[in-house]
């Protein structure tokens, strides 16, 4: 993307650049642009992924309109901190501007100030019980919108998806990047995930709108508390795969007080719902693979991955063992 093409993008906004600033290409190209005026900074994403396959409903100018619409309803209707999306000059929340014949949407956030987590870093006990009453309160904005999908957002974590991500990591055999004996133990995995998800019928209480990647990545500590960014993915799915994307994010220690401040119980999992999480908790980073699968860049850490992802954790789990505590 050349400093024309970003000049003109930005032109389109009420904003005087000062200053643009590269952040990284990955599903999305992102600046932080900050405005001399008024001093305030903001995320632009030109949405062109580093490579095709990472493109979806989530990159077409509907699917980016529900997502900033999303945004703008979350901050009017909740207290969840999140990014504020900037309409345009036109009043519209997309912009499109044409390279070499292609049309190209960009968006732009007001910026959050804060810092990342750190890999290793020990997460307060304040901070995990923010985290957790703002998943789920996004859930609870959902469960009062009534609407369960959309044609122009993703959908996750059941039977049909499920089996569509199956055939997206399988390609992973004929790539050399896993075996077909880990293929195998993948397969166990999938077929006794949808057994239980079989089970686990989806109402209004179950699905709906979801982030739907939850992870250490999107989480900001700011001095306000801890900020869920990046809804660049969200879409509609069991409220559990979101609940599992956080479970993640947290060492073993920590898992039982993020469940208890979810749930508003003090009681531990069921037996069900430790089963449902834990295949949820399985699908997020199945996910991982299937997304990056064309991304060679990755390959090499999923080839030495693979191997010990599926003795470790997948074995167990198609051997009924619990895997809540050690993924």
């Amino acid at each position: 993307m050349n400093d024309k093409m970003i000049s003109e993008i930005l032109e389109q906004y009420p904003i005087h650049v000062l200053s643009t600033a590269f952040i990284r290409h990955n599903e999305n190209l992102t600046y932080k642009v900050t405005d001399d005026f008024s001093g305030m900074s903001y995320l632009l994403r030109i949405h062109k992924s580093i490579i095709s396959a990472m493109s979806g409903l989530q990159h077409t100018y509907e699917g980016l309109k529900l997502e900033m619409m999303l945004l703008d309803q979350l901050i009017e209707k909740t207290d969840i901190m999140v990014q504020t999306p900037v309409r345009n000059t036109l009043g519209d929340w997309v912009t499109q501007v044409t390279e070499v014949g292609e049309v190209v949407h960009s968006t732009l956030l007001q910026w959050i100030d804060g810092r990342d987590i750190q890999k290793d870093e020990v997460i307060s006990k304040e901070h995990i019980t923010q985290l957790a009453e703002q998943v789920r309160n996004l859930h609870q904005f959902g469960r009062a919108t009534e609407v369960r999908s959309s044609e122009f957002r993703p959908t996750y974590s059941d039977i049909t998806e499920n089996e569509s991500m199956l055939k997206k990591l399988e390609v992973g055999v004929s790539l050399g990047v896993f075996s077909a004996d880990d293929f195998i133990i993948v397969k166990k995995c999938f077929a006794l995930l949808n057994a239980r998800l079989e089970t686990y019928p989806k109402t209004a209480n179950t699905w709906g709108i979801i982030h739907a990647d939850i992870n250490k990545g999107n989480l900001l500590v700011t001095q306000h508390g801890i900020a869920i960014i990046d809804f660049c993915l969200f879409g509609y799915g069991y409220y559990l795969y979101d609940v599992a994307g956080s479970v993640l994010s947290f060492k073993s220690e920590d898992r039982d007080h993020l469940i208890a401040e979810y749930t508003g119980k003090s009681s531990v999992l069921t037996e069900k719902d430790r089963y449902l999480l834990e295949s949820f908790m399985l699908l997020c980073i199945f996910g991982f693979y299937a997304f990056h699968m064309e991304n060679e860049e990755k390959h090499t850490w999923m080839r030495e991955r693979m191997p010990i992802f599926c003795k470790k954790y997948c074995l167990p789990y198609i051997d009924h063992q619990s895997i809540f505590y050690t993924l």
